[in-house]
């Protein structure tokens, strides 16, 4: 052990001389300066190493308590003993809450030694502390930098540490995580996955899986989650580091890969069943036709709806080809008149009774360019969506009118200013949520039992109105309806 550096505040000399007496006879290692005035005193504090401070209470022109509150600015780590023959108990408690690290009479100067080796050992385990404190604190900031979100549990699952990844990925900051479950913050309800986790990491010592978690503002979130057991000085477990990546996009766009991996295979199953289908339609138009001429009136509508229907299917049947080939589909004027017309009628003969099925068309209504048999496909996908909102039965209306649309009106649109025709079709159903809302679109996202519903209609409802130039929007409110809007090029008047 080094020895001691102390700084001897004292202006009796003989004092000074007992306790350097003392100090030697009780073979404390150490070097002793003697200084008397306040001058002295700062100088020696910035001069030299001190290890340690003793200090008589009183002296004339400079007191103890200066000396304390000196050291205590200058240098707050150097233990500080009051050795005084005045000092009464309320002055030493009054040193004691100013800083000083212990107080001996000097009629009981035996104590002396004892005092300094409390004061060496307080000073060592301070030191042992604050270099703890920076380690964990460098610790953390190496933790804060890492892009995981990384979390220290009790065995309750209540956070002890949260880092700054973890505050970025669930939205909560640490104040707002520490002391809370985290079974409660991050799960919504079904804790079958993380008891499970907690079961094995306890058999085994660690576990690495996949989690379903939420944020904050309740987004959906999957995370490849590794949790390690702790454990204490006896080896009995202590707490749970758990450290999680967020992999959601990663197992969406692992999703969309076999989706697309669908569609190519529905696109090479197409080509070999559209030609049995079309020689299944064949007969079937034929023989339409031919009961077609000796029908009765009220027999004929029948018939002519059936070879409607027939014909469509042929063209949807070539439109699956196309796709499947990559191509777009023929182009032409259409007329959207006549295209509403035919799904009106294919509405009021085929959907329940209950459903008021209106339409509202604008006598200066403008064509379009595009393909008729997919601008079929985009009504009958919405008045089928419409339909099934009202089991009960509402109003379904359909109607088609010209827009234009200027530089404000496209501010928030990722399309041009123009001239468009816009179709609407509105129903009185159950409406959307908003949280459903959002994913509408998307390709197989369906709420519909299984059997009753692919996904594919609205996604394919703006795939085509996209080949079209145009682009679709909707509103919905639960229990009042859902409305949707499809805005298509209105096509320039012909020469």
């Amino acid at each position: 052990m080094e020895p001691l550096h102390i700084l001897h505040v004292e202006d009796n000399s003989d004092d000074a001389a007992l306790v350097k007496h003392l100090l030697r006879t009780e073979n404390v290692a150490c070097t002793i300066r003697v200084v008397s005035s306040s001058l002295e005193f700062e100088s020696a504090l910035k001069e030299s190493a001190v290890s340690l401070i003793l200090s008589d209470f009183s002296m004339p022109g400079f007191s103890g308590l200066a000396a304390l509150k000196i050291t205590r600015k200058q240098r707050p780590d150097v233990p500080f003993i009051f050795v005084s023959g005045t000092i009464g108990e309320e002055l030493a408690i009054e040193a004691l809450r100013n800083g000083a690290t212990d107080y001996v009479l000097k009629d009981r100067m035996a104590r002396l030694p004892a005092a300094i080796g409390r004061a060496m050992e307080e000073r060592d385990a301070k030191r042992r502390r604050h270099a703890d404190e920076e380690r964990l604190r460098n610790q953390a900031a190496l933790l804060d930098q890492a892009q995981d979100a990384i979390c220290l549990n009790d065995l309750d699952q209540s956070i002890l540490y949260w880092n700054k990844s973890a505050e970025r990925l669930y939205g909560w900051t640490a104040k707002e995580a520490l002391g809370r479950n985290a079974n409660e913050l991050l799960f919504q309800g079904d804790l079958t996955a993380p008891l499970a986790a907690l079961k094995n990491l306890i058999r085994q010592g660690e576990w690495k899986g996949e989690l379903h978690q939420v944020t904050k503002n309740h987004a959906k979130l999957i995370v490849e989650s590794r949790w390690t057991l702790t454990r204490d000085q006896n080896g009995d477990p202590k707490a749970i580091l758990i450290i999680n990546t967020d992999v959601t996009e990663k197992k969406q766009i692992e999703a969309q890969f076999l989706r697309t991996q669908r569609m190519e295979t529905i696109g090479a199953l197409a080509g070999g069943i559209a030609h049995d289908l079309n020689n299944s339609f064949t007969p079937v138009i034929m023989a339409l036709s031919m009961a077609h001429q000796e029908a009765t009136e009220d027999t004929k509508k029948l018939l002519e709806i059936a070879q409607a229907s027939a014909r469509h299917g042929v063209n949807m049947v070539k439109q699956i080809l196309s796709f499947s080939r990559g191509v777009g589909g023929e182009q032409t004027r259409v007329n959207l008149e006549t295209l509403i017309a035919e799904i009106v009628k294919l509405a009021r003969d085929t959907f329940p009774k209950a459903i008021e099925i209106q339409n509202k068309i604008s006598p200066d209504l403008s064509p379009v360019n595009g393909n008729s048999t997919q601008l079929h496909q985009v009504l009958l996908n919405l008045c089928i969506n419409a339909r099934d909102a009202m089991p009960n039965g509402g109003r379904l209306h359909i109607e088609a009118s010209p827009i234009t649309l200027d530089e404000m009106n496209m501010r928030s649109r990722p399309h041009a200013p123009g001239k468009y025709v816009l179709l609407t079709v509105s129903d009185t159903g159950h409406g959307i949520p908003a949280d459903v809302l959002a994913k509408i679109f998307e390709p197989f996202f369906t709420t519909k039992e299984i059997g009753k519903g692919t996904g594919l209609g609205l996604s394919t409802v703006v795939g085509i109105v996209k080949t079209h130039g145009g682009f679709v929007e909707v509103t919905s409110e639960v229990g009042q309806g859902t409305l949707f809007r499809v805005f298509l090029p209105a096509s320039p008047p012909t020469a």
